[in-house]
């Protein structure tokens, strides 16, 4: 488990253009890394990669950079949303958690038996038509997307249920698991470490504040049910990973903390608190911030901060 000082950082971020570069060549490594260990298990008969993480553990940037390394180097890949395989039961039946409320969650709420018979003709060659999920309309669109692998290549296949053994059930010959999150740990002078999860929480602050129009109180508000999902339906599943992928940028925290301070100053102090919130704020504070301007528009954390589109 790697701890990064945030007096390392303030001396990095004196030169933030050679601080970012540096942690962007971190990064790269491992996916180039990541990507090189997919071609070893491709070629014993794994056309399959699984992707797995909780939410902020940047999933889709990784699995998009693992594809497109893999693409630049002789490798034709694709990378594919299990969220698409969520469905409604035509009983209208959904799971719910503890309070009654619908468990968006838990993997009960994938269409298992459609995604395992997917993935099997995928690595066999075999055409499929992938369904798309309308969130907005809380239904399976009645569009699809045509997926055709081919000889040689590769389906990165990412979403919080991939490790889950109900996935390929007894295939998992098939398959490279990988689980990443942030496992690096922040600490301050005095000793005090940040959890990996609260940088996770700051990066999924930004996003829904800036690309989903959700105020950083409802986030925080969320903080509860979305670690009870990652505690009951994503930790017990991530040992199946053959890849563990730590994707803690650096430089991160200083691009985000004078807007969390900002937002996140205004949440009730006794809801953080609750939540066990209150200890980002400190840590905050006491990095040197760095502009945004310097952040590349192929940075993982533009996943967070960047334009959606």
């Amino acid at each position: 488990m790697d701890y990064f000082k945030i007096s390392d950082m303030n001396e990095a971020s004196r030169d933030p253009a050679e601080f970012i570069r540096w942690s962007q060549e971190r990064y790269d490594a491992k996916v180039e890394a990541a990507a090189i260990q997919i071609l070893e298990a491709a070629e014993q008969g794994k056309p399959l990669v699984l992707l797995s993480g909780p939410s902020g553990s940047g999933k889709t940037t990784t699995a998009g950079r693992i594809t497109q390394y893999l693409c630049d180097h002789g490798h034709p890949s694709h990378t594919l949303s299990m969220d698409n395989y969520y469905f409604r039961r035509a009983d209208g039946w959904m799971p719910k958690d503890e309070e009654g409320q619908i468990d968006y969650e838990s993997p009960e709420i994938i269409d298992m038996p459609l995604l395992r018979q997917h993935l099997e003709m995928m690595a066999d060659c075999q055409p499929v038509e992938m369904p798309i999920f309308d969130f907005a309309g809380q239904r399976r669109s009645d569009k699809t997307i045509p997926v055709h692998r081919k000889p040689g290549e590769i389906i990165v296949m990412e979403g919080i249920h991939a490790l889950n053994p109900q996935v390929l059930g007894q295939e998992t010959d098939l398959a490279t698991g990988i689980y990443i999150s942030v496992r690096t740990r922040v600490q301050d002078d005095n000793g005090f470490v940040l959890h990996p999860s609260r940088i996770r929480l700051a990066r999924r602050l930004l996003r829904d504040f800036r690309h989903r129009g959700q105020d950083y109180a409802a986030t925080v508000q969320k903080l509860r049910s979305v670690s009870r999902g990652e505690r009951l339906y994503i930790d017990p599943n991530k040992n199946n990973a053959a890849i563990q992928f730590d994707t803690f940028i650096p430089y991160e925290l200083a691009v985000y903390r004078n807007e969390i301070i900002h937002y996140l100053g205004k949440v009730d102090a006794t809801l953080l608190e609750d939540l066990g919130v209150s200890e980002l704020m400190p840590f905050l504070r006491q990095i040197d911030p760095i502009s945004e301007k310097y952040v590349p528009e192929n940075a993982l954390i533009q996943e967070f901060i960047g334009d959606e589109d």
